[in-house]
């Protein structure tokens, strides 16, 4: 992942400018929307739970199989923030007409990087335009908003995390426009600590043992989501 590539090694600013936003990023971002609408939209499949977000959901392999009864499509895109799922919503959302939408989405925002790390209200003030934007196009459609995961790497940066999920939980049970899953506690340890074994060596993503965690989590909240 880019965060996790800039963060180890350094670079100077100019090679960070375009690792970050320069055109190799965008049409990385271009290349695999058009593979999802070459291989999953002809005719995309109508319904559906669909996943949608960065690279938790796109490394999320198994997902059928651990949503297995949920009729689930991912189009998980690695690296993505919410200014891009939001850019990409009329082609990686609407054309499913999806019966619910879970969205993983925020943890490329909040990077710990320095200048490109966004802070908390910044995020929730996004996923707030992303919904209004969903709804606009599916008046009251189940969202599912998926916790940003506290991860070893992100440690500088997790009580901005922290506060995104809290302001994100609190305006789902003050609203109603979205459902909060909490993965995030199921990553941590009983004292409250990052759990660092459930997560790869980049310590950033999770290993098989952590997305296990996850995605139970995720398939009990959406045991409720509504069905055909």
């Amino acid at each position: 992942m880019i965060a996790a590539i800039v963060v180890g090694a350094a670079p100077a600013a100019p090679a960070v400018l375009l690792l970050v936003f320069g055109p190799d990023r965008l049409e990385q971002f271009e290349r695999a929307v058009v593979d999802g609408e070459r291989h999953l939209m002809d005719p995309a499949p109508q319904d559906v739970t669909l996943l949608t977000g960065s690279s938790y959901f796109e490394l999320g392999e198994t997902s059928p199989e651990d949503l297995e009864g949920l009729d689930t499509v991912n189009v998980g895109i690695a690296e993505t923030k919410i200014g891009d799922q939001i850019h990409y919503l009329d082609r990686l959302v609407v054309p499913f007409r999806p019966r619910a939408l879970v969205v993983y989405a925020g943890s490329n925002d909040i990077s710990g990087f320095p200048f490109f790390s966004n802070p908390a209200e910044e995020v929730v003030t996004l996923v707030k335009k992303y919904v209004a934007l969903v709804h606009g196009q599916f008046p009251n459609f189940p969202i599912y908003y998926v916790a940003i995961t506290e991860a070893p790497i992100r440690q500088g940066v997790r009580e901005e995390i922290q506060q995104a999920n809290q302001m994100l939980s609190d305006w789902a049970d003050q609203t109603g426009e979205i459902a909060f899953i909490n993965t995030a506690s199921a990553l941590l340890t009983p004292s409250g600590d990052i759990d660092s074994p459930l997560f790869r060596a980049d310590q950033l993503h999770l290993n098989a043992e952590g997305y296990a965690k996850f995605a139970a989590v995720i398939s009990d909240a959406l045991a409720y989501a509504p069905q055909k």
